[in-house]
């Protein structure tokens, strides 16, 4: 796919960005959600710091490719598995543009008949199938995390993604670094929602790191203890 070949040329100007930021505070554990094909792995991993990566990837084929890259780093753990409020088991939306695959239903908007015009895409998904969802809060019931990093890139399940997680984000995440994007094409979401989330919950923002095509952000937040903001 000739538009992941140009997101692969402008992920490491990215990440780059992000790791050279995040390197000063103490990260001890970091939790990927939308782990792709590891392209943030890559950079991650200079973080010495870091003890335990937990990656997140619901798509099959994907899954296999991040797997097999990673597979022999013991810093790493995986899973194929997607994450949400509920355990349950739920619908992924494969699109043509596997960055992009999602839990959320589209909705028609212009942005969304651009990007099936430049995908020469007839449909809004290749493929779907059912996956296993689980709640954070259910995988890291038992989990003792300190110093957490907490990354969602979900295409519009962030929200979602966050309600699973709330006694997680409570007792062990200090930072979370969200996905923000620009042009909405899924139903039922809206990023204030999000952003109200996280106010809720003692998050401020810290940064904001605009990817070089300008479609999106990744958004950081740190946890202000006993203060509501």
């Amino acid at each position: 796919m000739k538009f992941e070949l140009i997101f692969n040329l402008l992920n490491p100007i990215h990440y780059t960005r992000i790791t050279n930021f995040i390197k000063k505070f103490e990260i001890q554990y970091f939790i990927d959600v939308g782990s792709h094909k590891g392209e943030f792995l890559t950079f991650l991993l200079k973080l010495k710091k870091i003890k335990k990566i937990y990656c997140f990837e619901p798509q099959k084929n994907i899954y296999d490719i991040l797997h097999k890259n990673f597979k022999n780093n013991k810093k790493i753990k995986f899973f194929n598995i997607g994450l949400g409020n509920n355990d349950t088991r739920k619908n992924i939306y494969i699109n043509k543009m596997s960055y992009s695959s999602t839990f959320k239903k589209y909705k028609k908007t212009f942005f969304l008949s651009f990007k099936k015009l430049l995908l020469g895409a007839s449909k809004n998904y290749e493929d779907k199938y059912e996956v296993k969802i689980n709640k954070l809060d259910t995988v890291f019931k038992n989990k003792d995390l300190k110093d957490c990093l907490l990354k969602i890139d979900a295409e519009g399940y962030e929200l979602n993604v966050l309600n699973g997680s709330i006694n997680i984000i409570k007792n062990k995440v200090r930072f979370i670094l969200i996905e923000k994007l620009f042009f909405n094409q899924y139903q039922d979401f809206s990023h204030k929602k999000v952003e109200f989330f996280l106010r809720k919950h003692n998050f401020r923002l810290v940064k904001k790191f605009t990817y070089p095509s300008f479609h999106f952000q990744d958004n950081l937040y740190e946890k202000i203890y006993n203060k509501k903001i």
